[in-house]
């Protein structure tokens, strides 16, 4: 499998998901709140509508909508507050398919840049195609949260987005937390996205991959679901398990700093 199909393996399963999921969801259930701030499970399936719609070509509503990056989602929620679940899910299933027609079916150069993205951000298609496969396996878990009905941590979505913020823990470390040189942190992350991360910080500040049989200063232990909502903003440290072994002041310092844009 190249990059390409699986990003678009991941997304589709995440989109086939959430329409699987939301039919079978109560009135009540769709009003519940998430871990985004502010938005319910109605307002997430309005944000993966409105982001699905906006990559296909279709123009926004309505006319002038915000294109400001740190009001731009908002601004989709918002211009959709009023559709029924229903209306967006349908929206939603019809644009995948057809985003899904095309993705699988054409061979793409992902170094190039993309050239309809949300918010007109200048990103490569491999940069689209991963982010909207984070993106959406990440909201599919907003909605399973918020109405406890767990799937999918071991998912290609979950997968994806596991390896994506993981590759992040880099800037994290050396940048963020601005952790002195020598600094070694690892990373146990388990469950159904496993994956060990082990960085050094260098004389440089910059933190790279440790030197094989380095001892780590700390060493934090966490599975794979919370990995991800620590990365993804969704949650602070004190609300996952997380086991730390080593320094303790370093653990909350890179507990704290782990949330990730992209």
């Amino acid at each position: 499998m190249d990059s390409q199909e699986m990003y678009v393996g991941a997304w589709k399963q995440s989109a086939d998901a959430v329409v699987e999921l939301v039919p079978t969801l109560s009135a009540e259930q769709l009003a519940a709140p998430t871990d985004c701030p502010g938005w319910s499970v109605h307002d997430v399936v309005a944000h993966l509508a409105h982001l699905e719609e906006v990559s296909n070509g279709e123009p926004e509503a309505p006319a002038g909508i915000s294109v400001v990056a740190s009001d731009y989602t908002e601004a989709g929620v918002a211009a959709r507050r009023d559709v029924p679940t229903a209306d967006l899910l349908a929206a939603f299933r019809e644009q995948t398919a057809t985003r899904y027609a095309f993705l699988s079916s054409t061979r793409l150069d992902l170094a190039e840049t993309a050239p309809v993205t949300p918010a007109g951000v200048p990103w490569s298609w491999e940069t689209l195609l991963r982010n909207r496969a984070v993106d959406l396996w990440v909201h599919e878990q907003d909605i399973r949260r918020a109405v406890d009905v767990p799937g999918d941590l071991d998912s290609l979505g979950a997968q994806v987005t596991t390896h994506t913020f993981a590759a992040g823990m880099g800037f994290v470390l050396g940048k963020k937390v601005k952790a002195p040189a020598g600094t070694t942190v690892r990373w146990l992350v388990t469950g159904g996205a496993p994956v060990t991360i082990e960085l050094q910080v260098g004389d440089d500040g910059r933190a790279r991959r440790a030197e094989p049989g380095s001892v780590a200063d700390v060493t934090l232990a966490l599975t794979a679901e919370a990995f991800t909502v620590l990365a993804a903003g969704r949650r602070g440290p004190a609300d996952v398990p997380v086991e730390v072994d080593g320094d303790r002041e370093l653990a909350d310092a890179v507990l704290g700093a782990m949330t990730l844009t992209f």
